[in-house]
């Protein structure tokens, strides 16, 4: 602070002041990095295993038609079954289907709930009910218990949105366990909604306020002033970290059961294709040895897909740059 106030940059050199802040900017960026990282690695990890397991379903079912091809004639009572078995899977899949918007539907109530807990109107109330009280107040410690108690409301309705989430994730979950046994998609994974990390960031809020108010600027300032710039400052970050929560909120909801609806659309989408190609190949008289030429192109083709999904999904694991090249910062000299 000395070597600031002078400008003496020997001074400030000595003090390694600017190695800690470079340190700790460094540590921030990292962690903030990890987070973002990890949120996107998950959500693009969980498309691709789903394209995967579209595409290697949708291999195993080629391979068999090219068996059922593989003689000098094609094997029609071979193919008739392939096509009676994927009517049947189609059946299931559609029946999936209209399960899982009745779920949807249900997901929808349990969204209104939790919405509920953080709307605007709520957290509007808490700042308008923080100023009155605030302005009331004749004392430090008044002014300070008033701030608190901004803090508390929030991180009250939190904690709650916090047990609630737990309840409907609990209830996503065995969804997705019902649907994987049934369908043996053991990639699939529900989406999480990670009220956790909100309550962590009101906490931090928290304490920055506690810093705000024992700041010797603030101590010494007028209370309607001090009042104005709580509320410009500390209820306003506070504001833009319940939007944010608000949205998560509002989005959770309608996205967690969005991969096995898409592995459901999908699969139906690729069984009806396969009905009518194979009860096509039934019907026709067309030569078994051109059609094994087309199949063998189109499994080479998919087998490159996957091989390109694998390599994809290699890349998206690796870890971020700033871990790769995270460096340490050597704080010298003598304490």
């Amino acid at each position: 602070m000395i070597a600031r106030v002078r400008k003496n940059k020997d001074l400030f050199d000595r003090s390694n002041i600017g190695n800690l802040e470079q340190l700790i900017i460094q540590r921030i960026l990292m962690h903030k990095e990890q987070l973002i990282t990890q949120s996107l690695i998950n959500d693009l990890l969980g498309m691709l295993q789903n394209s995967q397991a579209a595409m290697q379903t949708r291999l195993s079912s080629l391979e068999e038609e090219f068996q059922a091809c593989s003689g000098v004639t094609m094997d029609k009572a071979a193919l008739s079954r392939l096509a009676d078995r994927a009517q049947k899977d189609y059946d299931f899949y559609y029946k999936k289907l209209i399960t899982l918007r009745s779920s949807r539907r249900l997901m929808g109530s349990q969204g209104d709930m939790l919405k509920n807990l953080v709307n605007e109107d709520r957290f509007e109330a808490h700042a308008a009910k923080i100023k009155k009280s605030m302005s009331k107040s004749w004392t430090t410690a008044g002014m300070n218990s008033s701030m608190d108690q901004f803090f508390e409301l929030l991180e009250s309705d939190f904690s709650n949105l916090l047990s609630e989430g737990r309840l409907a994730e609990k209830m996503v979950g065995a969804i997705y366990r019902r649907y994987n046994e049934d369908t043996r998609a053991r990639h699939l994974e529900p989406i999480p909604l990670r009220a956790g990390r909100h309550v962590i960031a009101v906490r931090e809020l928290r304490k920055k306020a506690r810093r705000f108010r024992t700041s010797p600027k603030n101590l010494l300032t007028e209370q309607s002033i001090l009042v104005q710039r709580f509320s410009n400052v500390v209820v306003g970050e506070a504001r833009t970290l319940h939007t944010r929560v608000r949205m998560d909120v509002e989005r959770w909801p309608s996205e967690a059961l969005l991969p096995i609806m898409q592995y459901s659309m999908e699969q139906k989408q690729l069984l009806e294709h396969q009905i009518r190609r194979l009860r096509d190949m039934v019907r026709s008289d067309r030569d078994s040895r051109s059609e094994r030429e087309r199949l063998s192109n189109t499994i080479s083709d998919l087998r490159r897909q996957l091989e390109l999904a694998d390599t994809m999904q290699r890349q998206i694991r690796k870890p971020a740059p700033t871990m790769i090249q995270q460096k340490v910062v050597n704080i010298s000299g003598a304490i």
